[in-house]
Formats: C-alpha cells, sequence, structure tokens
C-alpha cells in the first residue's frame, strides 16, 4: 500500500507542478500527462486491492472521492492512448518510462525527466497528446481534481504510522 500510494502522489505531484511551475505548453502537459497514466491506473488498482482492512469504513470515501477523479482521469487518458494504437506492450513502456522518471526526479527541475521512448510510441503519443489535449480541460484547470477537502483521518493517520518514508516527505499532510 505504501509504495503504491507513493506512486500515486508522486505520479499527482509530479504532474501538477510542472503544469503549474514547467513552463510547458498544454499539449506537452497533456503528453506527459498520457506517459503518466499507465502507471497511475496500476498504481490505484494496487491501492484498491491492499486496502487495509481497519480503513474499511473509508474505502468509498478515499477510492472513489479522493483517488477516483485521477483514476477516471488516468482511465480517460488510456483510452486515448489505445485508441491513437498504443499497444498493451507499448502502455507497458510508458509505464515504465513513468516509473523510472519518479525514481530519479530531480527535485530542482519542475518537470520530470522522462526517459525516451522508442520513436514509434511516441509519435503514438504525440498524436494523442493532440487528442487528449482538445478534448479534456487542462490538469492544472481541471476542478474535479480539488479533491483537498475530502476528509479520511483513519487513512491519514494510517499513512503517517505506517508509511514513514511518506508522511517523511509531506504525503498524507493536508495540502
Amino acid at each position: 500500500m505504501c509504495a503504491a500510494w507513493a506512486g500515486y502522489v508522486g505520479t499527482i505531484q509530479a504532474l501538477g507542478v510542472a503544469a503549474s511551475f514547467g513552463d510547458l505548453s498544454s499539449q506537452q502537459i497533456a503528453g506527459l500527462e498520457l506517459t503518466s497514466a499507465p502507471y497511475l491506473a496500476e498504481v490505484v488498482g494496487v491501492i484498491g486491492e491492499s486496502w487495509p482492512a481497519e480503513l474499511e469504513s473509508e474505502r468509498t470515501t478515499v477510492i472513489e472521492q479522493r483517488i477516483g477523479p485521477y483514476t477516471r482521469r488516468a482511465g480517460r487518458a488510456v483510452e486515448t492512448l489505445v485508441d491513437s494504437g498504443v499497444t498493451a506492450a507499448e502502455l507497458s513502456e510508458l509505464r515504465s518510462a513513468w516509473r523510472s522518471a519518479l525514481a530519479t526526479r530531480d527535485p530542482q527541475s519542475p518537470v520530470l525527466a522522462v526517459p525516451t521512448v522508442s520513436a514509434h510510441v511516441q509519435a503514438k503519443l504525440d498524436a494523442a497528446a493532440t487528442v487528449y489535449d482538445s478534448a479534456l480541460t487542462p490538469f492544472a484547470q481541471d476542478p474535479s481534481l480539488v479533491v483537498d477537502s475530502v476528509d479520511a483521518p483513519l487513512t491519514d493517520a494510517y499513512l503517517l504510522a505506517h508509511c514513514p518514508d511518506l508522511a517523511a516527505s509531506g504525503v498524507g499532510d493536508a495540502l
């Protein structure tokens, strides 16, 4: 659960920082979000699968209201990638690239340095970014992603107690 939560929060923080401070075009942010989507979908699935029994009373609140908007948006991004011809193997390539970018991020840079993907995947990603950018509200402007008022004190306390690396970095604290 801790590793998946770190991947979830790290991804949304990386996207938010890039969108706010990265001096990127809307289409570049869309491309970054599309790159992250297969990984984000994977880690939120792991969060749901590994949900602790002692947090059952907050499961729906956290999964549907706190994480849900990001999950739904990642699902839409993956659909856009697939509609643009990205295969399951290529989704795996994007997932690995994003995981690597999170693991090696430079905290001084507002935009993650995502490893280069194969040229044919990049071409599909660029095409998908054009479609995605025109179809959805930009990441940093999407009001459905404002979830800081979703109260889940047991979950926050669990993360603090069981995931010390997350707590040390401020994950789980009120924004």
